[in-house]
């Protein structure tokens, strides 16, 4: 698979967001890898592990923002803004497929299991309730509905040993109240945030110099980033 990526142009940016306004979570993130690997078709880059695909995102999540990450969250004893920097190149690494199947011996029994994509977890969010999710997620994951509560505990454990990095939990200690916490991060809400925000500012860079110059939203767009920022610098004087 070309593992190559593209970083997205304003043009993109604005198609991205208006395309996954309407999407599920699972679905913006691959319209963002769709958009940025044009060459890689839409089901390939389902079937990636999750861990595979978050890789991809935060790989392009730096191309386009760079390195340097800034998050929040509420800490849930004090309510006090708990503010955490991330260097997103640090899970940008490029990773090997994992998506081969691997074995697992709990009490004498063989079972054969492989990661979870995006499919997987689609399939999981459609369930009525979380216990019925995790079930499903691991009998798609093991090929098999005859899977003891034993081995299915023993295959969640595998699964997460196998691909740390399908589940980031940052440690982070409120400034108010000293609690520590850990939080999980999940970069394609991450990155979806930062996307939104950036196809809102675009909106307001056209709007705005559509007024100023009446030029049309492609010549704006056209426009390489740095002069459109002296142009409204200029109005802004």
């Amino acid at each position: 698979m070309d593992t190559s990526m593209h970083r997205l142009s304003a043009e993109k940016i604005l198609a991205v967001w208006e395309a996954g306004l309407q999407q599920h979570s699972l679905d913006r993130a691959l319209t963002l890898l769709v958009a940025a690997s044009p060459e890689t078709a839409r089901d390939t880059l389902a079937k990636l592990s999750i861990a595979e695909r978050d890789a991809r995102l935060f790989q392009l999540r730096t191309l386009i923002f760079g390195p340097r990450a800034e998050g929040f969250a509420e800490c849930p004893r004090c309510t006090e803004r708990v503010e955490f920097p991330l260097d997103t190149a640090e899970f940008a690494r490029p990773k090997q497929s994992t998506a081969s199947t691997r074995e697992l011996e709990v009490n004498g029994r063989r079972l054969r299991f492989r990661m979870p994509n995006s499919r997987d977890l689609a399939a999981a969010v459609a369930a009525p309730d979380h216990a019925s999710a995790l079930r499903l997620l691991l009998e798609r994951c093991s090929g098999t509905t005859d899977v003891p509560d034993e081995c299915a505990e023993a295959i969640s454990a595998a699964l997460l040993e196998a691909e740390p990095q399908a589940e980031i939990l940052l440690r982070l200690t409120c400034p108010g109240c000293a609690h520590e916490l850990d939080l999980p991060f999940d970069i394609a809400e991450f990155f979806w945030t930062e996307i939104s925000a950036q196809a809102r500012r675009i909106l307001r860079e056209i709007d705005t110099l559509a007024r100023a110059y009446g030029w049309t939203e492609r010549e704006i767009l056209s426009l390489p980033a740095q002069r459109r920022q002296t142009y409204l610098e200029m109005v802004a004087a």
